[in-house]
């Protein structure tokens, strides 16, 4: 069909980022002569009227009958059936309420509500619906008749018991939201979208960002389309549960045997679902906890981990709101945790970059877990596979033999956030004991805050006893993340639906990889990473990180085995750029340009300075003169969805900047935007970028309501950088 002949609604439908996801497996027709823009059948499909209609109503209505016609389909076989009718007509009277509230909702962050713009919605309920609180008795009485109006007439409610409706809706009110709301609650306030931009701190947004070029997966990226397909799913699941007044906590636990099965677990009973690695690693303190025992943490490679790890690991708050919405302090103890647990920050790069060899960084962990031991202390070991430069830290097989020399008193937990890792390595770290934590947002490229941990035997026995876990904890987790064992039991009940939304957006990339072939996964992965390397190693304005090669694997076509993140720095007048300044172009990178530059731009430089580019975030280096800080590494990062083709043809490059290097790879087009930025860093320099990760922070979700309410060598205890970054 002919674009110009499509309907107003339909063409919404099909353009709009916000509905785009939505649209299969929906059947949508055209219908003249109906009187109204949409009207949902009872088998889903959407009957959309031929009559022109403004742009801002064909939106709002799209989304309605988008969101009610998932509802319908997912609320019983076949769909629709005797919806209208006695019982069932209450049930349909919450479904046409809840498509309601997640589309009023949803106008509040659409595309026609901008920044400090308020634009009316196209109805008159539309504002009562997307209030903190639900309507009264009269108001739903009023509006059911109104919302019925866009179903056809076998879907619409008899005999609706209005008080007991209201009722329902004031306990289903918060789960009633949008996906892209879901998908940014439950964490702390680096999920937060910014005011202006809509990207959180990590440059990412809850919805696919079309035509960005995206190597950030040491990071974080946007979601692929389906993703978003599978978030909008799930979050229409939660609301089916709600409908029907079930709990979702069969629905979580899905989401645990899911990551069982994938990573070859012998059960869901070993996974805490966790929403950020931080979150891990303070699960982690938790459950050594239960020992009751003094703890010393070590973790080599420290500026290369999560930057809140060193504060998870002596029971702090590590930001400044929970993952359950609390206001904290960042930095203060949390309630039931160690108060005696320390620190060991363990340096992975010198002066210049440099790596420190792993003999003297073995022989500093040694050193550490001897004084911690002699002092009756409990060591927990942290090992790196892999850290945000890609690197290994430290080898297995020294970190075997240092537990052997010390039996019973040191625990090894792996951060494996990274995920850049086979599940038979997963497995084989269960297998001798060791804790591992993963993200399902970094390599799968999952949205930002999907994490778990997976606990071996020893750990699990820990939640069997009469300890409980520490208090505190219950501002950051729920008893549905938790294995159902007796210290988990005094965590509160309910689940923490964005996390729950996240990891089904991060499964379908999971599934997705999972489906390539091993030798394909190899061969894709080296493709993509000769081409990256090329076009970095010809560029003359970055310098690649002094680095070292993966450990050998036993298979030659293991993909683990290959690198999957090049750090860099970038060049200006012949010095690399200190950290702030690498921030500011990772901004400049993401952010369109052509309002900063020269209005005489030839058409293809505009075309490339608006070309989103999506890297790592910069890492803090020191200098050769020793200076902290003193330089800042971007990162250019392979991921599964270059793999699996998720995300698009990786090699699809708008043709702009002629004559860059390898232009037949999609890192040469972000060299070439990098060359632009610095052409021009005479002014960027001096101009903060829309994209800026630190940049004013306005949530979707207002932490889960509705807007409007809303490191030296082997050094000891946590750093000024650590309490200062988020």
């Amino acid at each position: 069909m002919d674009a110009s002949n499509l309907t107003s609604v339909l063409q919404a439908m099909q353009s709009s980022p916000f509905l785009r996801h939505m649209l299969a497996p929906c059947f949508v027709l055209q219908q003249s002569g109906s009187g109204r823009p949409v009207c949902v059948q009872p088998d889903g499909s959407i009957a959309c009227s031929a009559e022109p209609v403004e742009p801002a109503q064909a939106w709002f209505y799209a989304r309605f009958a988008l969101e009610l016609s998932a509802f319908v389909r997912a609320c019983c076989p076949p769909a629709g059936a005797g919806l209208a009718e006695g019982g069932n007509g209450q049930r349909m009277a919450r479904l046409l309420l809840a498509a309601a509230r997640v589309t009023a909702c949803a106008w509040q962050t659409g595309p026609f509500c901008p920044p400090g713009g308020s634009v009316p919605m196209p109805c008159a309920w539309g504002h009562g619906l997307a209030g903190s609180t639900a309507p009264d008795a009269t108001q739903l009485a009023r509006c059911l008749p109104e919302l019925a109006f866009f179903v056809a007439p076998a879907l619409r409610p008899h005999g609706v018991d209005v008080p007991a409706l209201q009722a329902w809706a004031c306990a289903a009110w918060p789960v009633l939201q949008p996906a892209e709301w879901l998908v940014v609650s439950g964490g702390d306030e680096r999920l937060d979208p910014g005011a202006q931009t809509g990207l959180n701190r990590y440059g990412c947004q809850p919805l696919p960002r079309y035509g960005e070029l995206d190597f950030s997966s040491s990071t974080a990226s946007t979601p692929t389309l389906p993703a978003a397909r599978a978030m909008h799913q799930a979050a229409t699941r939660l609301i089916r549960l709600a409908v029907e007044g079930q709990g979702a906590e069969a629905a979580v636990g899905e989401a645990k045997t899911f990551l069982a099965g994938f990573y070859h677990l012998d059960g869901a009973g070993r996974v805490v679902l966790a929403p950020s690695g931080t979150d891990c690693a303070l699960a982690a303190t938790a459950v050594m906890g239960l020992l009751n025992t003094p703890l010393t943490t070590i973790v080599p490679g420290v500026e290369e981990t999560g930057s809140g790890v060193p504060l998870a690991t002596c029971g702090r708050h590590f930001a400044h709101r929970t993952a359950r919405g609390l206001a904290v302090q960042k930095g203060m103890p949390i309630d039931g945790f160690m108060r005696d647990a320390e620190h060991v920050a363990l340096e992975l790069r010198g002066s210049n970059a440099e790596r420190v060899p792993d003999n003297a960084l073995f022989a500093a962990c040694q050193q550490h877990v001897a004084r911690a031991v002699g002092a009756g202390r409990r060591v927990l070991l942290y090992m790196l596979h892999v850290s945000k430069t890609g690197q290994l830290v430290l080898p297995a097989s020294r970190v075997r033999a240092l537990c052997a020399q010390y039996p019973g008193q040191v625990d090894v937990l792996v951060d494996a956030c990274q995920a850049r890792l086979r599940p038979e390595l997963v497995r084989q770290y269960g297998a001798w004991g060791w804790a591992v934590m993963v993200t399902g947002s970094k390599f799968f490229t999952g949205p930002p805050f999907s994490g778990a941990l997976f606990l071996p035997d020893s750990w699990l026995a820990r939640l069997h006893g009469t300890a409980c876990l520490p208090a505190g904890l219950a501002a950051y987790a729920s008893r549905a993340e938790w294995p159902d064992l007796p210290a988990c039991r005094t965590l509160p009940a309910g689940l923490n639906a964005g996390l729950f939304v996240r990891w089904s957006g991060a499964r379908a990339e999971m599934e997705a990889f999972a489906a390539v072939p091993d030798a394909q996964k190899a061969e894709r992965l080296q493709q993509f990473m000769q081409g990256a390397t090329a076009a970095l190693r010809a560029c003359p304005f970055v310098r690649l990180l002094p680095s070292v090669a993966l450990s050998t694997q036993p298979e030659a076509d293991a993909w683990d085995s290959l690198p999957g993140i090049f750090a860099f720095t970038v060049m200006h007048d012949g010095c690399a750029l200190d950290f702030a300044q690498a921030r500011l172009v990772h901004g400049w990178l993401l952010a369109d340009l052509t309002p900063y530059l020269p209005m005489d731009l030839r058409g293809e430089e505009r075309a490339l300075a608006a070309l989103p580019c999506h890297v790592g975030q910069p890492v803090a280096l020191t200098t050769a003169q020793g200076v902290e800080a003193g330089m800042g590494a971007l990162r250019v990062s392979a991921s599964a969805r270059h793999i699996s083709g998720t995300g698009g043809s990786y090699a699809a490059a708008p043709a702009v900047a002629k004559g860059a290097p390898t232009a037949d790879h999609p890192v040469a087009w972000m060299l070439a935007k990098l060359g632009l930025i610095l052409r021009y860093w005479a002014d960027l320099a001096h101009a903060q970028p829309p994209c800026h990760p630190h940049a004013a922070r306005a949530s979707l979700s207002g932490g889960g309501c509705m807007p409007g309410q809303a490191p030296a060598l082997g050094r000891l205890g946590i750093s000024a950088l650590a309490l200062g970054q988020s």
